[in-house]
């Protein structure tokens, strides 16, 4: 039996149940996790009893610590209460639930976690966000290797766009978000979550958006292209990241394509993306913030082609976005990168001539460059830099939209992906 009670001296105390997991008889059922935390409590106290919680879920552990750091950010003296040697007890060493206080007091410390069962806490003071997303992102690969052969690429894309979402939208600067990952080799699966306690998908798009009814309609709405952007308004520290809200967007269908099943969960509303639908539930208890439950099953007889799948997505949200807003689609210049530098685009002196005669003038006029690579086996560091480095300086991050890259094996890819990124940081 779960309970949550106020004694006379302002002590709140909450019962853990004999379960902790979001599964109730098969079905994925957030309440049973979310009526255990008390938001509005006037308590200086806490104990949290988990002496009859004999087993428990990992992603239940993350929302209770994360409820653990709203307390103690409120000034609440927190005590947690355990039985040794259950499976809670393990679960809970095992993800460094001990260390959480030093994590979110220190800004340098993290979770000391085991291998195969990780956690990272996600701070906004960490100035080097490229350096953090590189080492989830390696996590993500080395593992399982044999498990997501030739899903490499799509992991490490929903991985980095939800991340992003997270610094960008979910932004609390008190309390850092959590992404936690769980392998299952035997169903060859992945599970993650990524939880934070920011203001939530509803509160962050009515700074742009008029209000919404229920936090169902803003996760709907937040799912669309191009919506849930930070299109200038002040997210801390990343407010001159002007995300074109495609996260949420492109992670979701990725998941879908990979036949995953995704739950959004923002205040009281839950979307679940299946493979075949979206489904919205409204929850009797609230998540302050947002967190993200995703499970990827991987086939080995499958092959995955991203690039694909993403130029498939960005052209169905062009239409989108341009039906949405009654607006003629922008001219583009297709530049088919063999016509003019052969298989080998090695000559700095060809990238030069191309970004001074072409890219350039149509940029300023407003046009989409298309940049073809089908035919292209290898293209140099200094090339990419000669042919992108100053178009890029001129639009800044609306590059990431108006300059599109097709056709780009693996390797020129990675090199183009290093050239933006370098010049739009």
């Amino acid at each position: 039996m779960n309970t949550t009670g106020m004694t006379k001296e302002k002590l709140l105390i909450v019962t853990l149940p004999n379960t902790l997991t979001f599964k109730h008889k098969g079905i994925i059922d957030f309440d049973n996790i979310l009526k255990l935390f008390r938001w509005d409590h006037k308590a200086n106290s806490v104990t949290i009893d988990a002496r009859q919680c004999k087993m428990a879920d990992y992603q239940s552990l993350i929302l209770l610590i994360q409820y653990i750091w709203y307390l103690k950010r409120n000034h609440v003296y927190v005590n947690l209460r355990y039985t040794k040697n259950t499976q809670f007890y393990n679960m809970w060493k095992n993800i460094d639930g001990k260390g959480c206080f030093n994590v979110l007091d220190n800004t340098q410390d993290n979770f000391h976690y085991v291998y195969n069962k990780p956690i990272f806490a996600i701070k906004y003071k960490d100035h080097n966000i490229t350096q953090m997303l590189n080492t989830i992102r390696d996590y993500a690969m080395d593992l399982p290797t044999d498990l997501i052969r030739g899903y490499e690429d799509a992991v490490r894309y929903i991985i980095s766009e939800l991340t992003y979402n997270a610094l960008e939208h979910g932004f609390n600067p008190q309390i850092p978000s959590l992404l936690q990952f769980n392998w299952y080799r035997d169903k060859n699966q992945l599970s993650f979550i990524l939880a934070d306690l920011g203001v939530g998908i509803k509160t962050h798009l009515e700074q742009t958006y008029a209000p919404f009814t229920n936090n169902t309609d803003a996760i709907a709405m937040a799912l669309e292209p191009e919506i849930s952007g930070t299109f200038g308004v002040n997210v801390g520290p990343y407010k001159q990241q002007n995300n074109a809200g495609m996260g949420l967007y492109l992670s979701s269908n990725l998941g879908k394509t990979l036949e995953a099943d995704m739950y959004i969960v923002s205040g009281n509303g839950v979307a679940h993306i299946s493979p075949l639908d979206v489904t919205y539930t409204t929850l009797e208890n609230a998540w302050p913030g947002t967190f993200i439950y995703m499970t990827i099953g991987f086939d080995r007889l499958k092959t995955y082609d991203l690039h694909k799948h993403l130029e498939d997505f960005r052209k169905h949200a062009t239409e989108t976005v341009a039906k949405r807003n009654n607006i003629v689609r922008a001219p583009e210049l297709y530049i088919d990168m063999y016509n003019y530098c052969g298989e080998r685009c090695e000559v700095k002196l060809e990238a030069i001539n191309l970004r001074e005669r072409k890219i350039i003038p149509a940029i300023q006029k407003g046009e989409t460059v298309i940049l073809d690579f089908s035919h292209a086996i290898t293209a140099t560091h200094s090339f990419l830099t000669a042919l992108l480095a100053d178009p890029i300086k001129i639009l800044g991050l609306k590059s990431y939209k108006q300059i599109k890259i097709i056709g780009a094996n693996e390797t020129i890819r990675t090199i183009i992906d290093f050239v933006f990124d370098t010049y739009t940081n």
